[in-house]
């Protein structure tokens, strides 16, 4: 197994406040008696002290800058008040939304000879070559990012589990459910059903980040949860290749300390805002730590909730990933989007009465209607505003073995233990060639019968429902990235999608 020179993630830094001063002005000397004449009487008392006057009041400096105004005392309806930093304010205002992720999960192991193993030895000293259940688990952290209950945080650390908890800041557990996942740019979403809205984190822009500025950041290393750090934006830009098949570009840089279990944790500005979702350390190094921007999570985000799902609610409209305001892209033909009326580049404004908010909560508040719902759409369309009632519709389940036929001339069937064992294969999950047309994408780039595809683009592919959701979506010309096991090796090929006539 190749080794990973990177681990998981989060940053950490220093903010310290500045400390304030103020000066006070001496009283006047009293003036003394003129020769030759009585002192004058002593008082009978001494009256109060009272603040000078303006008049009285020692002047600063010509030229000089007037003093700051002594610093306030803690009020008692904030004692802490002079100790609430801008990193304390910031971490009370995104602490809420940051959660732990716990997963589990169960695998069959076989001897590797079993197979070589006579029946006769099987039968005598069964419980030896007999296969065992393997529990494994791994720890990370996340950020809610809608009150509907999405989660987003690394693919790595959400990838093949067969289980998936989610600790929340009020220490209540919910079973998470995988959305999508994009294991090339290591992110993914999940979901839990909290029976309540949930603290989402309020996201900012990695656009005008700044070298030298101050971030923070909050997640569970080693089941420690909520812990925070902070540290500086050490540069921008960076590419890091954990593995030959494996490169994340575009990388946010910091200071931080970083542990296993801080993998999908937020970075966060001094504002509390979200900037960057923290992935990967240099194993060896120190202060070595890597965030993928919040630019880039939210336009990979806009793809993942926008994936079609069998027997989810489907409306057929492709959102701008890049902006923030859910202006319609394309409309898919014959969609409840199309039939609606709805067109290329209308701006949605509304969503049922109520303000649409970005693409990202437009998205989920699509997702958590039903089939079958009429959703009010507010448009605005060049310079008029209009309402169009979409009604929502059950997405199709597409063929993904026809698709693979007409699309690349694949022909595929789905792998499991039993057939994988037969075979002798190295992976037992994955979509097994069973053949490849002549002249085809796939006979021309040497696909055969044994290869596994195990992943094409960023999606992993176990089955041919996956496949179709993605297929679906392929035009002529599109190219994907396949990933293949061929014996023991991984190979990756580049496919340019034919006419489905073809």
């Amino acid at each position: 197994m190749m080794k990973h020179t990177l681990l998981l993630a989060m940053c950490l830094g220093a903010a310290l406040p500045a400390a304030g001063w103020a000066a006070r002005a001496a009283a006047p000397a009293a003036p003394s008696a003129a020769p030759g004449t009585a002192p004058p009487a002593p008082a009978a008392a001494m009256p109060a002290p009272s603040a000078p006057s303006p008049a009285t009041t020692a002047a600063p400096p010509a030229g000089a800058a007037p003093p700051p105004a002594p610093a306030a005392a803690p009020s008692d309806a904030d004692p802490l008040a002079d100790r609430r930093t801008p990193v304390v304010r910031a971490v009370e205002k995104a602490a809420p939304a940051v959660v732990n992720i716990s997963t589990k999960q169960v695998r069959v192991v076989r001897p590797y000879f079993w197979m070589d193993v006579p029946e006769v030895f099987k039968r005598e000293f069964g419980d030896l070559f007999r296969p065992r259940r393997q529990v494994t688990g791994s720890l990370g952290s996340g950020i809610i990012i809608s009150p509907r209950g999405y989660i987003v945080t690394n693919a790595h650390v959400v990838q093949q589990a067969d289980e998936v908890i989610v600790t929340l800041a009020d220490e209540s557990q919910h079973k998470a459910d995988l959305v999508s996942a994009d294991p090339e740019a290591d992110l993914a979403i999940i979901k839990i059903e909290a029976g309540r809205p949930v603290t989402a984190v309020r996201m900012g822009t990695s656009s005008d980040l700044m070298i030298g500025e101050t971030v923070i950041a909050v997640g569970n290393p080693f089941g420690y949860q909520h812990t925070v750090t902070t540290g500086v934006v050490s540069a921008l830009d960076r590419t890091i290749e954990p593995s030959p098949e494996t490169k994340y570009e575009g990388l946010i840089q910091t200071d931080a300390p970083i542990n296993p279990g801080n993998s999908g944790g937020p970075l966060l500005n001094i504002r509390g805002e979200l900037i960057g979702i923290n992935t990967a350390i240099r194993a060896g190094a120190q202060g070595l730590g890597f965030a993928i921007p919040i630019d880039k999570v939210r336009a990979i985000m806009v793809g993942l909730l926008s994936v079609r799902r069998a027997g989810q609610p489907w409306h057929g409209l492709k959102f701008d990933p890049s902006g923030r305001e859910p202006v319609v892209l394309d409309v898919e033909k014959g969609s409840p989007g199309a039939k609606a009326g709805v067109l290329k580049g209308d701006r949605i404004e509304t969503l049922g009465g109520r303000p649409a908010g970005d693409v990202i909560e437009l998205e989920t508040a699509m997702l958590d209607r039903k089939a079958g719902d009429a959703v009010a759409l507010g448009i605005s369309r060049a310079g008029r505003t209009l309402e169009i009632k979409v009604a929502l519709a059950e997405a199709p389940k597409p063929d993904g073995a026809r698709l693979a036929r007409a699309l690349f001339g694949l022909h595929l069937q789905e792998l499991g233990a039993d057939l994988a064992r037969s075979m002798r294969l190295a992976v037992d999950r994955g979509l097994l060639v069973s053949g490849a047309d002549a002249g085809s994408p796939a006979g021309a780039a040497g696909f055969r019968e044994g290869d596994v595809i195990v992943q094409i683009d960023r999606y992993r592919i176990y089955d041919l429902e996956t496949l179709g959701n993605l297929l679906a979506q392929v035009k002529k010309g599109d190219r994907l990235l396949f990933y293949v096991v061929r014996g023991q090796t991984v190979a990756r090929a580049v496919l340019s999608a034919r006419a489905p006539e073809e």
